[in-house]
């Protein structure tokens, strides 16, 4: 068996300046996708300037891995020609295959400047670390997700959140707004998190976030409405009888959480409030959470509590360990949640302790959040959405009556809300200007740079990347794209686009199946909808971006004449 002979360098383009600054190199590298060297780089640019279209180059600042690129254009050079010139400078055109995270270490020892090939003892020593971030890349592992812009983006979002509290995240379908609300959740809640280029550690976060009640999720939908959201009245079947307790929304839950105690066991203090309850025969009475009922209460020594309410006779039986969640804000007891919140706050009381409000920040998710009609759902508390307005460092803090509950509201400040919008929607009509000016707008534009980045199969690139420019245009003056020469009624053409997330594929055939089955059903769907105008020759460009091709019409005219004169 033949051994393996890559071919592959290892380039370091300079530290960073004493401010922080990446070298000027590096900055060519990230905005026109070339490597440059100098005339100080001596005897590398020779090399370089000889090396073969499909070259893998390990590029470096300082000693540290940043990126790892693939040379795409024919070499400059002859191996012959490059023994004898120095050209200065020299320019390689590459594809960034990946950003390689900050815990992707290796040891400087091995990895020399400008080591080239298979054939020397320390070319043998690189290869497996290269090996690696390949394999990762063909398995479909990102090793970085997030480019310079994106992580920019997420740096100027959670200042933005910090001082306005709630931002929406607009923009075409495909942009990514789903894809960045996760990141920037993670960033807020957890700014050690040093994994932000790698969207499934992210996602692995992102859950442990949730689980611990720091990030809350849902969809904005036509039926929601305040009931579903904040709270409201549902009924209960226990035994033959039906009971009405009130039930907290979402929006109710996560505000309670970010005022969860912070400092005390309340656990433990729970655990001894059972020992004095335990047996019937020291049963006490405990006010329910609107103060209009008493609640029997008392503990057998099992799993449950039991609560029964003077006002009749059906018995509740909460569970105690999902109690001490609810106490520390951990999630909420799946049944009786208003039982279990006024047993809380009688051992809060019996133990006299006091809430310290909490500082830890927490994120709810709002997705489609311009499909459902806003300002029914928040009712009364869209006032208390102001970051002046919050309780905490809110310079006029509000507080309100709940309707059902009675209970005193507010919103804390650190609760923190992202909306994500898309801008074709036309239900965007329902954010009126009350609840526009509370929030804060980010747009996410599309991207072709995305496309560069994530594909690594050269052909595949191409196709999509022309594709993307047949649709979109490469820039916001394009007249002669698809988008542009349909573009209908008053929407920016921004909006229209479609996202660069569609174009993301690994092969042909799963680009042509991107192209079928979703790129052109949204394309005919905002034709049907008036969004954009249809023409005639339309078929034409679906039929051929169904095979992965663009649409020429120059050159159909031209064989559609060519068979008219050969039928003459």
């Amino acid at each position: 068996m033949e051994k393996e002979k890559p071919i592959y360098w290892h380039i370091d383009l300079g530290e960073a300046n004493s401010e922080g600054k990446q070298s000027s190199l590096m900055t060519q590298l990230e905005s026109n996708h070339t490597i440059t060297l100098t005339e100080k780089h001596q005897f590398l640019g020779k090399y370089l300037s000889a090396q073969p279209q499909g070259t893998l180059v390990l590029v470096c600042q300082g000693k540290k891995p940043k990126k790892l690129c693939q040379i795409t254009d024919e070499p400059h050079l002859t191996n012959e020609e490059a023994g004898e010139q120095s050209p200065y400078p020299v320019l390689r055109s590459v594809a960034i295959l990946t950003n390689v995270p900050e815990e992707n270490t290796f040891n400087t020892e091995d990895f020399q400047q400008g080591i080239c090939g298979y054939f020397t003892k320390q070319s043998k020593k690189q290869y497996p670390y290269m090996k690696k971030l390949l394999t990762q890349l063909k398995n479909g592992t990102p090793l970085s997700d997030t480019s310079k812009s994106d992580t920019l983006l997420l740096n100027e979002c959670v200042s933005l959140l910090k001082e306005k509290k709630n931002i929406i995240l607009q923009g075409a379908p495909g942009t990514g707004k789903t894809y960045t609300t996760a990141s920037l959740a993670v960033a807020l809640c957890n700014p050690s998190f040093t994994g932000l280029e790698d969207h499934i550690k992210v996602m692995d976060e992102y859950e442990r976030l949730r689980q611990e009640g720091q990030i809350a999720f849902c969809t904005f939908h036509q039926s929601m409405d305040y009931e579903d959201f904040v709270e409201g009245v549902k009924p209960e079947l226990q035994g033959e009888h039906i009971t009405y307790n009130v039930e907290a929304g979402i929006f109710k839950q996560i505000c309670e959480q970010a005022r969860t105690t912070e400092g005390k066991d309340i656990a433990a203090y729970i655990d001894d409030y059972l020992k004095r309850i335990q047996g019937e025969d020291n049963q006490r009475e405990i006010p329910s959470v609107s103060g209009r009922a008493k609640l029997s209460i008392w503990w057998e020594g099992g799993k449950t509590l039991n609560m029964r309410s003077t006002e009749s006779s059906p018995q509740s039986f909460p569970n105690i360990e999902q109690i001490k969640d609810q106490a520390i804000g951990k999630g909420k007891t799946k049944t009786h949640e208003a039982y279990a919140r006024a047993f809380i706050e009688a051992v809060k009381k019996e133990y006299q302790i006091e809430d310290k409000a909490s500082t830890k920040p927490h994120v709810l998710i709002i997705d489609e959040i311009n499909r459902g009609n806003i300002s029914r759902i928040f009712g009364e508390l869209i006032t208390l959405l102001e970051a002046d307005k919050r309780t905490g460092d809110g310079k006029h803090p509000i507080k309100v009556t709940l309707p059902y509950s009675k209970d005193s509201f507010s919103v804390p400040s650190n609760l923190y809300i992202i909306g994500t919008m898309n801008t074709t929607d036309r239900s965007t009509g329902s954010i009126d200007y009350a609840v526009r000016r509370r929030f804060a707008f980010i747009t996410l534009k599309t991207d072709p740079e995305v496309i560069k980045t994530c594909i690594k199969d050269d052909a595949v690139r191409a196709k999509a990347l022309a594709l993307f420019k047949q649709i979109n245009g490469d820039s916001t003056d394009d007249t002669t794209s698809f988008i542009a020469t349909h573009k209908a009624g008053d929407f920016d053409l921004e909006d229209l686009k479609v996202g660069h997330s569609y174009f993301l594929a690994e092969t042909l055939e799963a680009l042509q199946m991107k192209m079928r089955y979703e790129v052109i059903p949204l394309l005919r769907e905002y034709i049907k909808d008036g969004i954009l105008q249809g023409k005639e020759e339309d078929e034409k460009y679906f039929a051929a971006w169904e095979k992965g091709e663009c649409f020429n019409p120059s050159v159909a005219e031209a064989a559609t004449e060519a068979s008219s004169d050969s039928e003459a």
